[in-house]
């Protein structure tokens, strides 16, 4: 069916109430004139129509007795083409994205013509104020013609609207006044005819399926051989030379509870509340309240959506459901502020939970940027209760001196031009260990040696002695559970003990410093060496 062939099906929406029909009066595309004091057919035909003696056939249409006594109020049916009119023109208030107009860009106050075809790129949304006081909202991707704009010359307000949705999305919010005209929404396979209510309409070509949803109001929907009133919560699908089907209930909106009221990164992930009977979700950004302005519109097949980054400042997101049949449901909407701040630095060193011997530790983080500034935190326990060290810093390390043995945690998160933090980094931690200290003076008792160190609770330890301060020359050693050691007394000479700590998980620490003793010569030694060099002398 062509969109001609579809015209033909319209069921135009009257100023007044009328049951919707597929009659032949019903589709015929008449324009419903509402008769005055004092209204005569030859007084209209001179007002209205294009051939003024025409008013013979308007009698014979309507069945009217008397030309001269026309009852006031009543419904005089006249065809939209027989009357006088005057082309109108539409105007754009709002763009993002790219949106053009027979290839050329097109911008906010822009006056656009009967006839114009808008299309908005994959980024793009554009808002248009029509000459009747609706507002359509062409969403991405969308290609929508201003098939017929006019206005019937010598009525009030009797305007006739015809949009021709090619692809894509609109929303419309047709202004509720008595406009006794007429505003069809048109795609290549159904036909939304309003006055005075919101709705949506969309049209997939990729499967030659529209569909419908009514916000408020009343949208006559038609295809095919039939017609459908939709009233406000429902909506319909209509494919290829098929009726629309029958109205559903539109899905309620997922909740956006759980949605800061600030994003600080540049990706704005929104979580949503699942609704039962939902295959997917579309989240969409604007800068007002009235979404005419989207900057970002994206769909979801699970609970959760991600938007890429926007500027800084406030805006408006909603999100809805999307059933089985492809219609949206309604909104859920809240107000978000964007601030974006720093992403977190990388720490680099010391590698987590590593153990580190002494008093001192350099921590180090990935450089963010030249010239970047930094907030780090230290502190004993993981949520940074009581922070032991919070300092601001012009370099990506610091060092830090004097701590006692024990386990410890740190961030650190990047600073902006106005000394704002950043996201904090994931949080590292790392063992601070006391450093062996020098073993004790050793005691020479009879024939060992009796060697003592410092004590580090809840650790082993392993000892060494050489013959050299670089231990080279290894004469022995022994992995010990207490804070001492028995040696045999070696061979005469200089010799040198160090000591390592070894913690339970069986990591050690590097060995302390090294203490020189000496192995002395025994007393016989001394009193027979002088007595053999005086014999030698005298044999």
């Amino acid at each position: 069916m062509n969109s001609n062939s579809v015209w033909r099906h319209a069921v135009p929406m009257l100023g007044i109430p009328a049951p919707l029909t597929t009659s032949a009066q019903a589709i015929s595309g008449n324009f419903q004139y509402h008769a005055e004091a004092r209204d005569t057919l030859i007084g209209l035909g001179r007002r209205l129509l294009l051939e003024p003696r025409r008013w013979h056939e308007v009698q014979s249409r309507n069945h009217i007795a008397d030309p001269r006594r026309i009852p006031r109020g009543a419904i005089i049916q006249i065809p939209y083409e027989w009357l006088k009119t005057s082309a109108e023109s539409a105007s754009v208030s709002s763009i993002t994205g790219i949106v053009q107009q027979a290839g050329a860009k097109i911008s906010p106050g822009d006056v656009l013509p009967e006839g114009s075809v808008i299309e908005t790129g994959s980024d793009g949304s554009v808002t248009i104020d029509l000459a009747d006081g609706s507002v359509v909202t062409l969403q991405k991707s969308t290609t929508l013609r201003l098939d017929q704009m006019t206005r019937v010359t010598g009525v009030a307000a009797a305007h006739s609207i015809r949009l021709k949705l090619e692809s894509g999305r609109v929303e419309t919010v047709v202004k509720p006044h008595r406009d006794v005209g007429r505003f069809e929404i048109i795609t290549p396979v159904a036909v939304s005819a309003v006055r005075g209510t919101q709705f949506r309409d969309s049209f997939h070509g990729e499967d030659n399926r529209a569909t419908a949803e009514t916000l408020a109001g009343t949208v006559s929907v038609s295809g095919g051989s039939g017609a459908v009133p939709v009233p406000a919560g429902f909506g319909t699908r209509v494919e290829r030379d098929q009726a629309p089907l029958p109205p559903v209930v539109l899905l309620p909106p997922p909740s956006l509870a759980n949605l800061p009221s600030t994003n600080t990164t540049a990706v704005l992930r929104v979580p949503l509340q699942a609704v039962a009977g939902a295959t997917s979700y579309r989240v969409q950004l604007a800068t007002d309240a009235q979404f005419h302005a989207i900057t970002a519109d994206t769909v979801a097949a699970e609970d959760s959506a991600s938007l890429a980054a926007v500027p800084d400042g406030d805006y408006w997101l909603r999100a809805r459901s999307i059933d089985g049949l492809g219609l949206e449901g309604a909104d859920s909407v809240r107000q978000i502020k964007q601030h974006v701040l720093p992403d977190p630095p990388q720490p680099l060193a010391p590698a987590n939970s590593e153990k580190i011997t002494g008093t001192h530790v350099r921590l180090a983080w990935a450089d963010a940027a030249a010239g970047a500034r930094y907030v780090l935190q230290v502190a004993a326990d993981a949520a940074f209760t009581s922070p032991l060290l919070d300092r601001a810093l012009d370099a990506a390390m610091a060092d830090v001196d004097d701590q006692a043995p024990g386990r410890y945690y740190w961030r650190v998160a990047t600073l902006n031009a106005h000394n704002e933090a950043g996201s904090w980094s994931a949080v590292q931690s790392y063992v601070q260990r006391a450093a062996m200290s020098i073993p004790d003076v050793p005691r020479l008792t009879g024939k060992q040696f009796d060697f003592t160190w410092a004590e580090l609770p809840g650790e082993s330890y392993r000892a060494q002695v050489a013959r050299d301060p670089d231990f080279k020359h290894m004469v022995t050693e022994m992995r010990l559970e207490q804070p001492r050691w028995s040696v045999p007394k070696p061979f005469p000479g200089i010799y040198y003990l160090r000591v390592q700590a070894i913690d339970s998980d069986g990591s050690a620490g590097p060995f302390g410093e090294a203490r020189r003793f000496v192995s002395p010569i025994p007393t016989w030694v001394k009193i027979a060496t002088p007595v053999a060099i005086a014999l030698s002398l005298v044999l």
